[in-house]
């Protein structure tokens, strides 16, 4: 096997006392827009030639690549789900997070444990970024 690249890969890493597992979802630092990190899920993680990689699959912000028309009536807390997947450091792993559906957010922040959570995201649709089509919970596309 001299020459080829091995690639050892992971279940989980722990973040401080957080164990961050294969499907769930994190947010993701980036360096070029540290108040604007990125959601991901986590699809899968390696090591491999000194370097540990994750693959995500995008829960992407409302109102970072969404149409102009959509800014306005974009709350923090919503998050498109996105076919995109993306290769990315394991260091960029922040902590996890978690995205649910509109009727589990609005349940859970009645809760105190998730009141003031600043890690509670809901999944308002789905963005496809090949296509730029924008499709509600249900899967009927959202006309901008």
């Amino acid at each position: 096997m001299k020459g080829k690249a091995k690639k050892l890969f992971y279940k989980a890493i722990v973040r401080g006392r957080e164990m961050i597992r294969i499907g769930d979802c994190a947010v993701f630092l980036s360096a070029g827009r540290p108040n604007l990190p990125f959601i991901g899920r986590i699809q899968s993680m390696w090591e491999s030639w000194g370097s540990n990689m994750v693959v995500r699959n995008w829960d992407q912000m409302c109102g970072l690549s969404l149409p102009s028309a959509l800014h306005s009536s974009i709350k923090r807390k919503d998050f498109m789900e996105s076919s995109h997947s993306d290769e990315n450091d394991v260091q960029t792993v922040s902590h996890k997070c978690l995205v649910v559906s509109v009727e589990e957010y609005e349940q859970m922040t009645l809760t105190r444990k998730y009141a003031d959570s600043e890690d509670l995201y809901y999944l308002a649709g789905t963005y496809e970024p090949t296509t730029g089509m924008i499709f509600n919970t249900d899967g009927v596309p959202v006309i901008c």
